[in-house]
């Protein structure tokens, strides 16, 4: 190697390719003997990065690394000194893609919880929810695709429910009002004087209207059944 050739050094925690990728070779007919070596140090090490990257970063030390070798073809052989700074090309490119593959697996990582969390809430509201209201929002949740998306989903699914347990409420407060008015016709006249009461306190009562009853006439009464008939 000539004085002061930069060192060819491989950067630490470099895999090995499980397949070697080709790389362009240097083609002159005078071409140097330090310049074959320089290439045969560097091209492992270049072969190695190409295989660890991918999409544009892939692409940008692919040009780099033509470019060099095009160089050196053309008889430009002080260009093999520009082989480490090649290399470490690779290994900036390699690390900014590790960085971006954690960044997205982070990112998705929060999609998928996000989008569990809509979907466990929505299978435990299933039995609230008509089943063109659920389908809807089951493919609205699948083709969401960022967190906005996600929340749109879940706030719509929050309304939805909200609306059903509304329905739910007036419809006992109707059955309420039903069993309120059943006690009020079965206690007699000139009893206690009416007070607000909540519905618990209208089932007690009903119970306990029902139990008297079945005290006086010493017959249980028994509801969807044929009244005793008559001994003859």
């Amino acid at each position: 190697m000539p004085p002061n050739f930069p060192a060819i050094v491989r950067p630490q925690g470099l895999p090995k390719a499980t397949v070697a990728l080709p790389l362009p070779e240097p083609q002159h007919h005078h071409l140097p003997a330090w310049v074959r070596r320089a290439h045969g140090l560097a091209r492992p090490i270049l072969a190695d990065e190409l295989a660890a990257l991918e999409g544009e970063p892939r692409r940008q030390l692919e040009t780099a690394i033509a470019g060099l070798v095009a160089a050196i073809s053309s008889g430009k052989f002080s260009q093999a000194f520009r082989y480490q700074e090649v290399v470490a090309l690779g290994e900036r490119l390699l690390a900014e893609h590790r960085r971006d593959s954690a960044e997205r697996q982070r990112a998705q990582r929060a999609l998928d919880t996000a989008r569990r969390r809509v979907s466990d809430r929505m299978r435990d509201d299933t039995s609230r929810l008509q089943p063109e209201v659920a389908t809807r929002l089951n493919r609205a949740l699948r083709s969401a695709g960022d967190l906005e998306s996600i929340a749109a989903v879940g706030a719509e699914l929050q309304q939805a429910v909200d609306s059903a347990r509304s329905v739910e409420d007036r419809r006992r407060d109707r059955e309420v009002d039903k069993t309120r008015k059943r006690i009020q016709r079965a206690v007699p006249r000139g009893g206690a004087a009416d007070q607000p009461e909540d519905w618990q306190d209208v089932l007690r009562r009903l119970q306990q209207t029902m139990r008297e009853n079945e005290g006086e006439s010493g017959t249980p009464v028994a509801v969807g059944t044929d009244a005793p008939r008559s001994a003859t």
